[in-house]
């Protein structure tokens, strides 16, 4: 089965790297009863842990598109752990313009796009790797393959 929420590749990282969920939550920095309830789905986590998250996982688990400014806005806010307000107050925006930016219902300006383009650009690479979770699993599946032959 694909892991479908950031709790269940944080359970697929733990398990397959061995550890336990207290290691795991010391190097996120919260505590054991959170990750149980973000593996198990009772909670999802908070957008300002999502950056030690991803430092744990090592990518990006999201696979939404990163093509429109509106992706890219997305990915830098999640990469950055930044809530809407926050973001907004990056690019001196009100935080639902910066929603909108997201759903690509409207644009930035051209100035705010290279803006948002520069801040993209300087994310480390794992950060903007658009590997799909299909892609992920596939190459598991068929470096397993190629163990097993």
């Amino acid at each position: 089965m694909f892991p479908q929420t950031l709790g269940d590749f944080i359970r697929k990282k733990r398990v397959e790297s061995l550890q336990l969920q207290s290691e795991v939550a010391r190097i996120i920095g919260v505590s054991e009863d959170t990750i149980t309830n973000w593996e198990t789905n009772r909670f999802v986590p908070q957008i300002n842990l999502y950056p030690a998250i991803f430092l744990y996982l090592g990518y990006y688990p999201f696979t939404h598109e990163t093509e429109t400014i509106g992706g890219k806005v997305k990915q830098l806010r999640n990469c950055l752990g930044l809530p809407y307000e926050a973001a907004g107050e990056i690019f001196a925006v009100y935080a639902t313009t910066v929603r909108g930016w997201e759903l690509n219902k409207n644009h930035p300006t051209a100035r705010k796009r290279l803006l948002i383009q520069a801040r993209f650009d300087s994310l480390p690479d794992f950060l903007k790797n658009k590997t799909t979770q299909y892609e992920r699993t596939e190459k598991i599946h068929i470096t397993l393959a190629d163990v097993l032959q």
